[in-house]
This record gives C-alpha cells, structure tokens and sequence, in this order.
C-alpha cells in the first residue's frame, strides 16, 4: 500500500506517528550519550563539531511535512540547549542553520518522489537510479545550507579560509555518515511499525560513543604534549612527555582502524660536527635540526628528541606512502640546512652547512601495535639506513621504497 502524506492542512496519522518516533527516539539517543557530550562541550568551549542528533533531523527532512520538521528541530535543540554552554545568541543562530539545513533537503524530499518512496511507495526499477539521484540532491541541499550560514558567520569574523568555510575533512566525513544513518532511520521509521529503530538507535548511540571516545583520548593527547617535560635545547618533547602522547595517539587510530607511522633520526657524522664546532656549536646544528623537523610534520604530529643526536617523530593516521614522502621532505630540508655560528673568539660570523640525516620508519599495525616495538623496528631500519651508506630513508623491513638518493659518503658504520 502506498503511504501518502496530507499536502496540506493538519498533519495526517501516518506523520505525527512518524514525528512521535523520531522525537522519542532523539531524546533515547541524547539521553544515552549525555554525560561524555557534556565533558566533550565543556573540553571545547567556543568550538564547532558536529551533532550527531542531525541523525534524527535528517530522517525528519525525508518523512515529516515542514511544521513537524521544524517541530522536531526545536525540541531536540531546546533539550540540547542545557548542555549547549553557549551564548543563547549564538546557539540560536546554530538553530537557524540546522533549521535550514533541514528544510532544504525536505524541499528537495518533497519535489522528487524521494518523500513518497522512503515512506513506503514502491519504487519502479527504472526509477531507481532517479532516487538515488535525489537522495543525493537532498543530501548536498542539507550540506550547502548549512554550509552558507555557518560560513558566512566564520567569514564575518575574519576567517575567509576555505577550510573555514566548507569545514575539515574529518568534519564532513563526520556529516556525510550523520547524513547516512537519518537516510536509514527515515526508512527504518516507516517499516515494521518502527520497530527496526531500536536497533539503528543502538548503533547511532554506539556511532556516538565512539567518536566521543576517540575525541576524549585525543584531548588527553594534546593535554599531555602541552604539559608534559620537554627536552630544554631543542624545546622538543622529550621521552617522558612524548611516550604517553604517543601511546594514546596510537590507541586512537587503532580505534578508528588507522595506520600509525614510527620514524627514527639520527644525525650523521654528529661526532665530527661536535669536534669542528665545539659543544655549543653542535648545539646550535640540533637546534636547527628540531627547527627542520617541526616545520616538516603537521600539527598533529608528534616530535620528540630520543637522546643525543636522536630524534623520533610520531604521525598519526599516516599510511606508509606519505610516511615516506614526509621522511624524505625532512632529510631533504636537512641536507640544505644552513646553521649561522657567532665564534667566541672575535664575535665572527659563520654559516655552516652540509649536515645530511639517516631515518627509519615502522608502521602501525603493519609492524606491531607496542610503541616500543615499533620503535625498535624503526631502529633498526635506521641502522640499516646507516650501514647503507648514510643520508637516506629506511622503511622496515629492509626494502627501501622507490626514489631515495644514494649516500654520497659511502660508509659502513654507525657512529
């Protein structure tokens, strides 16, 4: 049987029971991950993240006419509201962007057969392709709504940055999922009296919990980098500020099933540069090499100094291809690194060059989860890397990937 929907006038049964369900089951899922939502808001004061209640109003847009729309709008953001710790202003312009966001992709929903179909209207197979298409309108119409307030709100404080404006691609990839799981609750509401939503609910919640998990562990993350003892010449961290860092840094793309690279730097020849510049020139060569490294890893990288002339350099979410390539940036940006020197004697001038570095990279899970372990394999691909001839990657096991330059000092010793 077809289900069909009042076009205008009172809601029909089938909406308000709709509407019932999705209310009910918003206020489930709000209530069942509010404590963590609510260290989560309080860690990110002033910040933007997404809701993922926008589960809830996303199926609204596909099944409800525009009073229960925006109905269920208001309710799920006036009980969001008391854990919101933001100013009513702002809160209430965020209202107005999911607000839009919504009605947007109901308007898309309601010109196509989208409405009828995900309400229970048998869709012809050579229609399907069609629906699809309209799903995906709906979608981009939810995204640009809200894409143009809340833009337009960043750009009038100043920032007119794309990424600013469009959002990072861990946020969008965040919506577009947000989008995904409303499109199946939309269908789910219709199907066995909704009854297949307590069981989209336990993964929307699980969904939720997850992600306030892996947020939870990188903010004890970034605590601990900020916090933590850090090496006094380079201003790097040093082992005691980096392990715990690294360990959560870890477990968070074990979590989301990401690789995790481990790399090992070792500046060649240190002793002789210690010999011809002194102790406080080879200083002044290590706080230039800190200098390289922080300049060639992004913010979320992780840069310690091991020991010496040893440095390690954790990259989350790194996969062995830009592993490599983000090695090589630093051994290239090394061998053209300049160091000026202030001689003692005369106050003289002189800039120095020629420093080369060796490096080792391990993967995680491709080489062991233990921070140690992977460690000890990058290591050994840097000894490797060393006996080799200097002045060049190594990535465990010992397989060099295309493209490192050969050593110009060949040599088979580690000093």
């Amino acid at each position: 049987m077809v289900l069909g929907t009042a076009a205008s006038g009172a809601p029909d049964s089938l909406s308000l029971r709709l509407f019932a369900l999705l209310t009910g089951f918003a206020i489930l899922h709000m209530e069942a991950t509010r404590p963590a939502e609510e260290r989560r808001r309080a860690a990110h004061l002033g910040g933007e993240h997404i809701d993922h209640t926008g589960v809830w109003t996303c199926a609204g847009a596909f099944v409800l006419p525009v009073p229960l729309v925006v109905a269920l709008v208001l309710i799920i953001r006036l009980r969001r509201y008391f854990i919101a710790r933001k100013p009513p202003g702002r809160y209430l312009f965020t209202t107005s962007a999911i607000t839009s966001s919504a009605l947007a992709a109901q308007a898309i929903a309601t010109a196509t057969p989208v409405h009828a179909w995900i309400r229970g209207a048998p869709v012809p197979p050579d229609r399907v392709i069609s629906a699809g298409l309209a799903v995906l309108a709906a979608f981009a119409a939810y995204y640009a709504a809200q894409t143009v307030v809340i833009g337009l709100a960043r750009g009038l404080r100043g920032d007119w940055q794309w990424i600013s404006i469009l959002g990072e691609r861990k946020e969008n990839a965040d919506l577009l999922i947000t989008l995904c799981l409303g499109l199946i609750a939309a269908w789910a509401a219709g199907v066995a009296y909704g009854l297949l939503l307590f069981a989209l609910a336990g993964v929307v919640i699980g969904y939720t919990r997850h992600t306030q998990r892996i947020e939870q562990l990188e903010q004890e993350r970034d605590r601990l980098e900020v916090d933590a003892l850090h090496d006094p010449l380079t201003g790097l961290a040093n082992q005691r500020g980096f392990n715990p860092a690294a360990v959560l840094a870890l477990v968070a793309d074990q979590a989301r099933r990401r690789p995790t690279a481990v790399m090992m730097f070792d500046l060649d020849r240190f002793k002789q540069v210690n010999s011809r510049l002194g102790h406080l020139g080879a200083n002044e060569v290590l706080k230039a090499l800190a200098g390289v490294l922080r300049a060639s890893v992004r913010r979320d990288d992780l840069v310690c100094r091991w020991g010496g002339e040893e440095f390690t350099v954790l990259l989350p979410s790194t996969s062995r291809v830009d592993a490599w390539a983000i090695a090589e940036r630093i051994r290239d940006a090394v061998e053209n690194m300049t160091v000026e020197l202030t001689r003692a004697a005369g106050g003289r001038t002189e800039v120095e060059a020629g420093f080369t570095i060796s490096g080792g990279i391990a993967l995680s899970p491709e080489h062991g989860t233990d921070l140690a372990a992977l460690q000890e394999h990058a290591d050994q691909a840097l000894s490797e890397a060393k006996n080799g001839g200097r002045n060049q990657i190594r990535i465990t096991p010992s397989m060099p990937l295309p493209g490192p330059r050969a050593s110009r000092e060949p040599t088979f010793e580690r000093p």
